[in-house]
Formats: structure tokens, C-alpha cells, sequence
């Protein structure tokens, strides 16, 4: 079965090279990110579950919905506007970005990063892992209020400043700021999702070629290596690195045997626990007696031990085999009209669907657009805001 799926998305990879002829549209990466996984699956060494009840079938639903309503939403989405393709942001708006950015992020990381040395002084990379994950109920990340808010803001601004900024300077501070506080929270998710927009932004604007790009993920996984060993060293005097092997079956393939052996359909606390669960937060605040559902998911044995499940987890346990079919129709309408957009020259959907590529290649990983709903509307929020504010013309200077 595993490979007569892989054989059904490497068909729709394929078809999709030929429909885009870009290896960064949806056609393309939806079924082509999967195809590289079920392969590895196949010919890696590793001593997972065989893969036998239900994610096959439902991730190959999951493909053939998403691409079936991307491809129809791509053919009628109209071509960006003259006013869109021209469109540039409030230079007022980019600036008060830039200077809240460089007044609150360094107090965001100085922070986190006191706390972690303060608490463990000798295991503080491993404490600095675990005070951003929630898998220790005595280990909480710092209630810093507003300021996360501006987390945001600056990751945003990253952006902007790719593809307005004059100075270089401005990009690589810009930059650094973000990568800093990916460091602080250890999670190569977060370097990932800083990482991958600004390549795809740089070779969409033809500042780097597709090589660059593969240096970029060359780089990124020997410090992925890096960061894993220091994530798991006692002491400072104890850092060793993994097993290269180990380290990718583990990242890459124990998503889907935790999918396939532990989710079942329609288990969730409440109606759609997981997918709503932003609103269930707010209603908790609120008064309400129903508490939301945990973001931190269990761990379980697949032999290995890992807490992701796919992004199919949170449809398939909120609303089963149902929740999958209609939640991959209305992902592919949002790719399909962000990447017609973007393909078009919309400057406010490069930058929407640079963001969104993240969680199409780490579908594998988990879900990350309904799980972290509250901070993609600030990531949206924070992207048409400065061009919602512009009434002129101009160009964003450093």
C-alpha cells in the first residue's frame, strides 16, 4: 500500500511539474513533499511501525482533495490587479516596525535567555528547549504579554524589508533578530519558517538561483545536527553529536506511524477541539467551563517516542475521514489563490504565500495554520497593514 500511494503522488508531482513548471507551486510541493517522505519511509533504516491502518488512505484523500480545489482555484482567481502589482507599503508603518523591532526583541531574547540561565545554569540549552515546549507542566515559557505580539511584527518585517529595503544592513539586522529568537526557543521549525520564505523571496525576485536555495538547506541541516546535540546534552561539557540516521528518521518519518497507530476519528474533546481551538481558548477566558484542547500533544512509542502526527491529526480526530476531505478542499483554495496571485505579481501575496510555504512543506511535521491560528491572523494582520495604510506611491527606504 505504502507504495502504491507513492506511486499515486509522484503521478501528481509530476503532473503538476508539467502543469507549473515551478518546484515552489502547490502542484508540486504538495505531492512531491510527500513522495520524498513515503520514500524514505520505504528505504531508510529505522524500526517504526510498519504503516498499515489508516493514514495511507487518508493522506492520499488529503493530496487528491487539496490539489483538486488548488487547481480550480488557481484557473479562477483572477490575475493580480495593476494596483495590486504596483502596490507598495506605508513607509510610516515599515519604519514604526524597524524601531519597535529593534526595541523589543532583544528584551524578549535577553529575557527568555536570563530566565533559562537563571533557572539551570549548566543544562540551559536543554531548559531553553523544554520552557517552549510545555513537556514539563513545572517548566513554563515567561508571560511576556504584548511583546510576543511583536514577535510577530518583526518576523513580518523581514519580508518587507527583502523586498523594499535599500540597505543591506537594514536586511541582515532585520534578519538577525529573527534567527536570534529562533535560537532562543531551540525549535528547528522556527528556523525553518525564517529560513525558507526569505530564500523563496530572494529567488522570486530573482536575487538568488535554486542552487543558493539548496545551499541554504545544506546549512540548515548540518545546524539542525548542532542544535540536536546541544538540545540533548546534560552539561556543558557533554555535547555530542547524533546519529545522522537516528536524527532523519526521527524528524522526518515518526509523524506518520504516531498517525497511524494512535489517532482515531472523531475522538477530540468537544466539536472540533483541535481546528477550533482558538475559539474554545477565548470562550475559556471568557467564563466558559469547556477547557481547550492542549497544543503540546502527547507522546507516544512508535518504538521511538515523538509527539507529531502529520497535519492530518487535527481533522481526522475532530471530524474523521469527513474532517480530511474538507479541510484539504479548502487548504487548496488558499494556495490555489495566493500562489495565482503571487505567480502574477501581487506584492502582498509573495509575501502571504512565502509565509504559507512553511506548513505546506511540513505537513509531514504537524499542522501549523489552525494549531497557531492566533498567530497567523497576527502574521496577516501585520502584512496588510502597511498596505492598507498607503494612499501614495513610494518605496520603502532604509
Amino acid at each position: 500500500m505504502l507504495m502504491i500511494a507513492f506511486g499515486i503522488l509522484l503521478v501528481l508531482a509530476v503532473w503538476g511539474w508539467c502543469f507549473s513548471k515551478d518546484i515552489f507551486s502547490p502542484f508540486v510541493l504538495q505531492p512531491g513533499v510527500w513522495c520524498v517522505i513515503l520514500l524514505l519511509y520505504q528505504i531508510l533504516p529505522h524500526d517504526f511501525f510498519p504503516l498499515v491502518n489508516d493514514f495511507l488512505l487518508s493522506l492520499i484523500v488529503w493530496n487528491i482533495g487539496f490539489l483538486l480545489s488548488a487547481y480550480l482555484s488557481f484557473y479562477y482567481t483572477p490575475s493580480s490587479s495593476r494596483r495590486a502589482v504596483e502596490a507598495t507599503p506605508n513607509k510610516l508603518v515599515i519604519q514604526s516596525y524597524f524601531i519597535l523591532s529593534l526595541i523589543t526583541m532583544p528584551i524578549v531574547i535577553g529575557i527568555i535567555i536570563w530566565i533559562a540561565y537563571v533557572e539551570d545554569p549548566v543544562n540551559m540549552f536543554r531548559y531553553l528547549r523544554v520552557m517552549n515546549t510545555g513537556v514539563d507542566e513545572n517548566i513554563e515559557a515567561p508571560d511576556l504579554g504584548v511583546l510576543y505580539y511583536l514577535v510577530s511584527m518583526t518576523y513580518v518585517l523581514l519580508f518587507f524589508v527583502l523586498l523594499y529595503g535599500r540597505g543591506k544592513w537594514v536586511i541582515v539586522l532585520v534578519l538577525l533578530l529573527n534567527l536570534l529568537f529562533a535560537f532562543v526557543t531551540m525549535a528547528k521549525t522556527v528556523f525553518l519558517s525564517v529560513l525558507l520564505p526569505t530564500l523563496y523571496i530572494a529567488y522570486l525576485n530573482k536575487k538568488i538561483k535554486l542552487k543558493h536555495i539548496c545551499y541554504g538547506l545544506g546549512g540548515f541541516f548540518i545546524f539542525s545536527l548542532v542544535l540536536q546535540s546541544l538540545r540533548g546534552a546534560s552539561s556543558q561539557d557533554d555535547v555530542q553529536m547524533v546519529n545522522i540516521t537516528s536524527f532523519l528518521s526521527l524528524y522526518l518519518l515518526s509523524s506518520l506511524p504516531a498517525f497511524d497507530y494512535y489517532v482515531q476519528p472523531c475522538e477530540s474533546y468537544g466539536w472540533g477541539g483541535h481546528v477550533f481551538r482558538l475559539f474554545y481558548a477565548i470562550g475559556h477566558t471568557l467564563g466558559s467551563d469547556i477547557v481547550p484542547e492542549d497544543t503540546i500533544l502527547p507522546f507516544v512509542s512508535v518504538p521511538q517516542f515523538t509527539n507529531t502526527y502529520t497535519v492530518l491529526y487535527p481533522f481526522y480526530i475532530d471530524f474523521g475521514i469527513c474532517g480530511i476531505v474538507f479541510f484539504s478542499l479548502l487548504y487548496g483554495v488558499a494556495y490555489g489563490f495566493l500562489y495565482k496571485k503571487t505567480m502574477t505579481g501581487g506584492k502582498m501575496a509573495q509575501v502571504l504565500y512565502a509565509i504559507s510555504l512553511c506548513f505546506l512543506i511540513l505537513e509531514f511535521i504537524g499542522e501549523f495554520v489552525f494549531t497557531n491560528l492566533s498567530q497567523e491572523i497576527q502574521h496577516v494582520f501585520f502584512v496588510v497593514l502597511p498596505f492598507l495604510c498607503n494612499r501614495k506611491k513610494q518605496n520603502v527606504s532604509d
